[in-house]
C-alpha cells in the first residue's frame, strides 16, 4: 500500500553514504573523540547506522532459521550442502561453531554496540544542535532497538554478556550476566522507549514520512511480547490495557478477505502490522550482505525453477495443522504448494525450469514474491518488508496473561477477536483446553514467521511436541531434551572471552 519505504529508503541511503548492513565509519571504541556529534544531520545519519543492522540478512534469518526450523513447521532444506549444514541442528545437536549460531551472537552485539555509541553521544550532544529532530525521541528508538536486540539474545541464548555502556579497548571481559537481569535492562530501555516516542496519530504524514520507524504502539507491543516471555501477567495486562487506551484506536485487524493482503507488497504498513522493516530494491547494491532488500525471499522460494534456494520448507505437519482447524484462509496464506508455484511461475513466464531439492512439497508464501513483483537479476534485493509485531500477536499475548490470571472472560474474547478474523467459529473452552487453544492459534497464525520454536519452549512443551517424529523423513529423528531450550554461545567467543561458559 503504502510506496514511500522506497522514497525513504533512498534518502537515508544518500543521507548515510553507506550500505545498510555497512559498518559505521566512527574513530575507534576508546578514542576520546569516538561519535562526537557536532550537527543534527549527523545525529539522523547514526540512527539510520542503528536502524542498519535490522536490515542485515546475517542477523534477520536466524529467527527464521531457529524459530521454525528448529520446531516441527519446517525443514532447512535447499541444496543437500544446505540442508546437512542443519542436520545436527534439526536433531537438537547443536554445534556451537554453527555460522547461523555465530551470526545470530555476532550481528546482534554490533547492533548493541551502534545503539550503546548513539545513545551516549546524543545524550552528550548540545541541546541548540536539534529543530528538526526530536533528541528525545532519536535515543528512544535506538533504546527500543537495543531492548529488541538484547531479547533476541536471551530467549535464543539464554544469559549472555550484557552492557549498555560503550566499552573500553582495555575494558574487562564481560561474564554471563543472569536472564533476569538482561530482561531487567529490556524492561528498562522499552519503558524509556514508550516515555518518549510518538503515536502513528502524532506524526504527521506518518505513512509517507515516517513508516518503518518505531512509535509508541511498538514499543508497548513489545512489552506484551516480553512480560510474557517473564511470565509477568500482570505487567502483560497492564501494557495491553495502556496499548488500547493509548494506541488502540490506530490499528485494527483486517478483515478475514484481507488476510493475505496484509503480506502483500501492497499490504505493507496496513492497520494490522504494528512494526516492519522497510526493505526496498537499490539499484546500486546487490550483494548478500550489502543491499536494503529482503534476503528472505531468495532463500525461501523454490529452487532451480525461480532465483530462490529452497530453504526452510514448511512441512506437512504444518499443513496438517492448519487442516485439522479448518483453516483455510491461514493455510493459504502461510503454504504455497509445489504444485501451485509451478502453475504461477509458467502462467507468468511460459515453459520453466524444473524445482530440484524439494524435500516436502511446500513453501512459505508469506515470503514468495511472483513473476513482475521480485527482482530476478538482483536476487538478494527483494523489496517485501519483515513484519516484526502484528496486533495478533498482542491480542494473543493478553490472552495469554488473562488466562494466567484468571480472566476467563477476556483469555476467551481475544483468542476468538483473531479467530474471527479468518471466518473460524468462536472457542469458549474453559481450564486447560483453553490454554491449549491459545496455543494454538498462536501456532497458526504466526506460520512460518519465526515463532513456533520459542513459543513451545517458553511453556514447557518441548519434549511433547518436538518428539522426533514429524521430521524423521529429514533426518531429524532425535528427540528435543531439556537443556535443547538455548543454543550454544559460539565457540569463537569462548575462546576470545578468557572465562566464558557455555550452556
Amino acid at each position: 500500500m503504502f510506496k514511500n519505504k522506497y522514497i525513504i529508503g533512498i534518502v537515508l541511503a544518500i543521507l548515510t553514504g553507506f550500505s545498510s548492513c555497512a559498518d559505521l565509519d566512527l574513530a575507534p571504541l576508546g578514542s576520546p573523540e569516538a561519535g562526537e556529534i557536532s550537527e543534527e544531520r549527523q545525529a539522523f545519519l547514526r540512527l539510520t547506522a542503528v536502524y542498519s543492522v535490522m536490515k542485515d540478512f546475517r542477523y534477520t534469518w536466524s529467527m527464521q532459521c531457529f524459530g521454525d526450523v528448529l520446531s516441527n513447521d519446517a525443514t532447512y532444506s535447499g541444496s543437500s550442502n544446505d540442508a546437512q549444514t542443519f542436520t545436527l541442528l534439526e536433531n537438537y545437536q547443536y554445534q556451537a561453531d554453527h555460522t547461523e549460531i555465530l551470526n545470530k551472537y555476532r550481528y546482534s552485539y554490533q547492533c548493541i554496540n551502534k545503539a550503546n555509541l548513539f545513545i551516549r553521544d546524543m545524550e552528550m550532544a548540545d541541546d541548540a544542535l536539534f529543530s528538526k529532530y526530536n533528541r528525545e525521541q532519536m535515543i528512544g528508538e535506538a533504546k527500543f532497538i537495543r531492548a529488541y536486540t538484547y531479547f533476541e539474545l536471551v530467549k535464543t541464548f539464554g544469559g549472555v554478556p550484557c552492557y549498555t555502556g560503550v566499552l573500553d579497548l582495555d575494558h574487562e571481559r564481560l561474564g554471563r550476566a543472569s536472564v533476569e537481569e538482561i530482561y531487567s535492562v529490556i524492561e528498562q530501555d522499552l519503558n524509556d522507549a514508550v516515555s518518549v516516542l510518538p503515536k502513528k496519530s502524532e506524526v504527521a504524514n506518518y505513512e509517507s514520512s515516517y513508516a518503518g520507524r518505531i512509535t509508541k504502539g511498538a514499543a508497548i507491543a513489545m512489552q506484551t511480547r516480553i512480560y510474557l516471555y517473564e511470565k509477568k501477567y500482570d505487567e502483560v495486562k497492564k501494557a495491553f490495557e495502556k496499548f488500547q487506551n493509548e494506541c488502540g484506536g490506530e490499528y485494527s485487524l483486517v478483515a478475514p478477505e484481507d488476510y493475505a493482503w496484509q503480506f502483500s507488497l501492497d499490504g505493507e504498513h496496513c492497520s494490522s502490522s504494528i512494526l516492519e522493516v522497510n526493505m526496498y530494491v537499490s539499484s546500486t547494491q546487490s550483494s548478500y550482505n550489502v543491499n536494503n532488500g529482503n534476503r528472505h525471499v531468495l532463500m525461501s522460494m523454490p529452487r532451480n525453477m525461480t532465483i530462490g534456494f529452497g530453504c526452510a520448507q514448511p512441512t506437512q505437519a504444518l499443513a496438517d495443522a492448519y487442516d485439522a482447524e479448518g483453516d483455510v484462509i491461514r493455510k493459504k496464506t502461510t503454504l504455497l504448494s509445489t504444485e501451485e508455484a509451478i502453475e504461477i511461475e509458467t502462467a507468468a513466464k511460459g515453459d520453466v525450469a524444473p524445482v530440484t531439492d524439494d524435500r516436502t512439497g511446500w513453501y512459505n508464501r508469506k515470503l514468495y514474491l511472483a513473476p513482475g513483483q521480485r527482482e530476478e537479476n538482483r536476487g538478494n534485493n527483494q523489496p517485501t518488508n519483515l513484519r516484526l509485531i502484528r496486533l495478533a500477536e498482542v491480542y494473543l499475548n493478553y490472552a495469554e496473561a488473562c488466562y494466567f490470571s484468571g480472566d476467563i472472560a477476556n483469555a476467551q474474547k481475544y483468542l476468538n477477536e483473531v479467530r474471527s478474523h479468518v471466518n473460524l467459529a468462536p472457542k469458549n473452552h474453559t481450564g486447560s483446553q483453553l490454554f491449549e487453544d491459545i496455543m494454538n492459534e498462536r501456532h497458526l497464525e504466526f506460520g512460518m514467521e519465526g515463532f513456533r520454536f520459542f513459543d513451545v519452549v517458553r511453556v514447557g512443551w518441548g519434549e511433547k511436541v518436538f518428539n522426533g517424529t514429524k521430521k524423521a523423513e529429514f533426518g531429524a529423528k532425535t528427540p528435543f531434551s531439556a537443556g535443547a531450550e538455548v543454543l550454544p554461545i559460539p565457540q569463537t567467543e569462548i575462546d576470545i572471552s578468557d572465562g566464558l561458559i557455555t550452556n
